[in-house]
């Protein structure tokens, strides 16, 4: 229980650092999109309620980060925590996408 609260702690540091609660960037936008078209089908999803982690600011990181953390609501209430990869290939953009904590909190919004 004690690593399950200091992983969470861990994680909603990174979210802070990620400048979470600001305008959406890129980065976001495309892991938002890509967890909406993946869920899109699945009642135990509310894909309106879909928040991703994006860039962390330009003093944090010397690049561009390729993944994400997003809060996806339930239907039942709560959130579940999918883990995106945006894979380059070619000219555009693929997601691979898992789910990382099940009915981990809301807080990436």
């Amino acid at each position: 229980v004690v690593r399950v609260v200091l992983a969470l702690i861990v994680v909603g540091l990174a979210l802070v650092a990620a400048g979470c609660g600001g305008p959406e960037d890129a980065t976001q936008r495309l892991a938002r999109e890509a967890i909406e078209s993946h869920l899109a089908d699945d009642p135990a999803y509310d894909v309106d309620q879909v928040h991703c982690t994006g860039n962390p600011r330009p003093w944090f990181v010397e690049r561009q980060t390729t993944e994400s953390i997003c809060a996806v609501r339930r239907a039942t209430g709560g959130c579940d925590w999918f883990r995106v990869e945006l894979v380059p290939v070619g000219a555009r953009v693929t997601a691979r996408i898992r789910l990382r904590s099940e009915n981990a909190g809301c807080s990436p919004a």
